[in-house]
């Protein structure tokens, strides 16, 4: 009964083509299932590149079927050749499993016999024993002298492929030929110097190194993918990266303002010569700053506030109703805030009855009731309203 039930076992001879070689070199389409589907792709294969690696497995993996259905019989072996792509790494595997599905879905198998050139066996086995079992590993690699002759043939051979072949070319001669232009020009503008190259050569090497460039990559695919996801998402990366932009801009200005006020003969030294002047000088600079940015920083907080209203209007969250918090309690800052910055640019005054100083305590006192009123207006409003919006999960 188990050896009835043994040779019921559909076994799979699997080669995998990690970096595409048939499809780049032949056009052939992957996956290739049978026999004779198989040989005439390793027959193409070795024809277009007589050393091509790939072709030996195909070829090793044909004789083993042979062998094996002699054993179990046609209708329990099936050989089959997939492949996956020239960018290396997710995108390649990502590839051979959807490839070794659709295998299995043609002839499904209880088992598998792998069938490699001898480079990929630790990148390609943790993909294929995900979707099935593997029962053996036959490597077919071809044999080669040792003599200083053949050594030679193949430094020539890894030689061509490093200036023709585009996947090592851009390594071997793009990295270089850049390196080399980054430094002529340079060398033309007269900034070439020994510090400055190796310099240059450290930062390069420390962000190759480290993968630095990679995970740049990585994250600009994501931040992309995210972007386009959905229109609403757009409008809150425009709306916070608007508003940075102006709030910088803000800060700028104000910064600006400021140096602007100082006395032109200003130095360092005299900072600890005379505190005393400089820390009279400091309200007159703290007005010139506030009076200088405030206006370009209330607009940056107003318009990532109304972007946040849009968004939660649209997805019915009752939170909209503290954005109309936020922006009367904003209006009512911007007010404040600015009129404290024209008294400090001023001068401070003797008493609280100047006309400045009751302009500010006018604002600030008035500024309660409408916030009171705000608050009591928008609890009611979100009572009302209270069928349209709902929270969000």
């Amino acid at each position: 009964m188990a050896s009835s039930e043994k040779e019921q076992e559909k076994l799979l001879i699997l080669v995998v083509d990690r970096d595409d070689d048939i499809g780049k070199k032949t056009g052939i389409k992957t996956p290739i299932v049978g026999k004779e589907n198989n040989l005439e792709a390793a027959k193409t294969l070795a024809l277009a590149d007589p050393e091509e690696s790939d072709a030996n497995a195909i070829f090793g993996a044909l004789k083993l079927y042979d062998e094996l259905v002699s054993k179990h019989g046609k209708e329990n072996v099936e050989v089959a050749t997939i492949a996956g792509s020239e960018e290396s790494g997710y995108w390649s595997d990502e590839k051979i499993r959807r490839e070794l599905d659709e295998v299995l879905k043609t002839f499904p198998s209880s088992a598998c016999v792998f069938v490699s050139d001898g480079v990929t066996d630790q990148l390609v086995s943790p993909i294929i024993s995900s979707r099935l079992p593997i029962v053996s590993v036959k490597r077919v690699v071809v044999r080669q002298s040792e003599s200083i002759e053949r050594t030679w043939l193949l430094l020539g051979r890894y030689l061509k492929m490093a200036i023709f072949d585009s996947r090592y070319s851009r390594v071997f001669l793009g990295i270089p030929g850049a390196l080399l232009i980054f430094i002529g020009i340079l060398y033309v503008l007269g900034l070439m110097n020994l510090p400055i190259l190796l310099l240059i050569l450290g930062i390069l090497l420390f962000i190759r190194g480290f993968g630095i460039d990679s995970s740049i990559v990585t994250k600009f695919r994501m931040l992309s993918k995210f972007i386009s996801s959905h229109p609403l998402v757009q409008l809150r990366i425009f709306g916070i990266i608007s508003s940075l932009s102006i709030l910088l801009i803000g800060i700028y200005s104000g910064y600006m303002g400021a140096s602007s006020a100082l006395p032109k003969d200003v130095k360092l030294p005299s900072l600890s010569e005379d505190f005393y002047y400089w820390l009279g000088m400091l309200p007159m600079l703290m007005g010139q700053f506030v009076v200088g940015s405030i206006d370009l920083i209330f607009v940056s907080l107003l318009l990532m506030t109304l972007t946040y209203s849009i968004y939660y209007i649209v997805l019915k969250n009752l939170r909209f109703w503290r954005t109309i918090q936020a922006t009367v309690t904003l209006i009512w800052l911007w007010a404040l805030l600015k009129r404290v910055g024209m008294l400090l640019l001023e001068g401070l005054p003797g008493t609280i009855f100047d006309s400045q100083t009751l302009i500010l305590l006018t604002i600030g006192l008035l500024g309660v009731p409408a916030l009171t009123m705000t608050f009591i207006v928008t609890r009611y409003m979100r009572k009302i309203y209270a069928s349209y919006f709902k929270r969000a999960k």
